[in-house]
């Protein structure tokens, strides 16, 4: 069995500790390509043979793209510099393919290690021969790594490779569209540690190919099969709420107002009443959620604690602003702490992103920005502050093509 690794940079000052797992399985390795800077490897201690690409790119599928089209073995063990196997890692993975020659891809467990290097445990169900069971989850990325992982080459040259549109999902991009195609293995007693460098996550590429699988997979025997399908308008509403709760996580507020909305279209109810307020509210659409106030099925006093909070919010958003304008930056920042643990919506990081350019942290201004827009595209001020900033940073198709992810059906 040929295995080629594939170590996608992603923390250049990491890069040996991902090597040094490789030492101990390099019997079973037949190449390992990186696709950082040769300049690299000069301080690092290996006898293992490794190629170089020297892409410079921040899309991780493109990267992985290249990497496929140089990897020479029949098998690719995706992994990113932060990433470390266990010695007997690889020799699991052969005995496993011993066994179950048919499996196209075999996963470990994953350790992640955060920013505070604290070690989260994720033991992982095994989906073989129930591989459709990971659609009703909608969200794939909760229940398998996409590092130490290890693939059959010919998947890619039968299924097509990385969706260079989705630049930082990729890998659950791939295995969605493909699901029913691809035959998936557990190594139990195999762990990959992973250590997260970046906290910034672009949740619209989630939110995008979730609203994707939806018009892919059939709703009542693959996406929402638990779901009572005798009482259509029941499980339709239920299903709606189901999505609108996922986009919401992926903060993508925008489209889960669209699907609260579909809910109480479709059978009308208090959950999805409530939900569709209270993401009004996050997207700094407070007109729109005293509009909904005016619905059916909220008690008197539930209107009235409505009220109370959204006004609440409104005075807290209209202070901060005048503060900014005031040139009261530091007061601002010394409150936003406090602020976020009572609202965290779109206004507070406009406001953020707003300050960041304020104190010339361009970068931290766009990242703030970007979220804000991430939960409310609507907005215009919003959009137009981000690319004030996108343009300083030559993000402009960065700023637009998150807006069509988020605005695109």
């Amino acid at each position: 069995m040929n295995i080629s690794v594939c170590i996608i940079e992603s923390n250049k000052n990491l890069l040996n500790e991902t090597i040094q797992g490789l030492e101990k399985n390099k019997e079973y390795i037949n190449e390992v390509l990186y696709s950082g800077n040769e300049s690299l490897l000069e301080n690092i201690n290996t006898n293992i043979n490794i190629k170089c690409l020297n892409l410079e790119s921040d899309n991780k599928a493109f990267i992985r793209n290249k990497l496929l089209d140089e990897a020479k073995g029949d098998y690719i063990l995706w992994l990113k510099t932060g990433s470390k196997l266990e010695e007997d890692s690889i020799e699991e993975y052969t005995e496993i393919l011993k066994e179950f020659p048919e499996v196209d891809i075999i996963y470990p467990n994953e350790i992640v290690i955060d920013l505070n290097n604290e070690e989260n445990v994720k033991n992982f169900k095994d989906w073989y021969k129930n591989e459709l069971e990971l659609l009703r989850g909608l969200t794939f990325e909760k229940y398998l790594p996409e590092f130490g992982v290890l693939t059959k080459k010919s998947l890619f040259e039968k299924l097509g490779k990385f969706d260079e549109e989705f630049e930082d999902y990729e890998f659950y991009r791939f295995l969605s569209l493909n699901i029913k195609n691809i035959t998936l293995k557990l190594s139990e007693f195999s762990f990959v540690t992973n250590k997260i460098t970046q906290t910034f996550i672009d949740t619209s590429f989630h939110s995008k190919n979730l609203r994707d699988i939806l018009k892919i997979y059939n709703w009542e025997k693959e996406l929402f099969p638990e779901l009572n399908w005798e009482n259509k308008k029941i499980a339709k509403a239920t299903a709606f709420s189901i999505i609108a709760d996922k986009l919401k996580e992926y903060i993508d507020y925008y489209n889960a107002t669209e699907f609260y909305k579909k809910a109480l279209l479709t059978f009308h109810n208090q959950y999805s009443l409530k939900e569709l307020i209270d993401t009004y509210i996050k997207m700094g659409e407070f007109e729109k959620a005293k509009y909904m106030l005016e619905e059916q099925g909220l008690k008197e006093e539930e209107v009235l604690e409505y009220e109370e909070k959204i006004q609440n919010i409104e005075n807290i958003i209209d202070n901060l602003e005048n503060a900014v304008k005031e040139g009261k930056v530091k007061e601002v920042l010394s409150t936003i702490s406090d602020i976020l643990q009572f609202y965290e919506g779109a206004p507070i990081y406009n406001i953020l992103g707003v300050i960041h350019y304020i104190g010339k942290d361009i970068e931290g201004a766009f990242k703030y920005l970007y979220k804000a827009v991430t939960m409310n595209p609507l907005n215009e001020d919003y959009k137009q502050n981000l690319f004030d900033i996108a343009k300083l940073l030559n993000k402009e198709e960065k700023a637009n093509k998150l807006i069509l992810r988020l605005l695109t059906n």
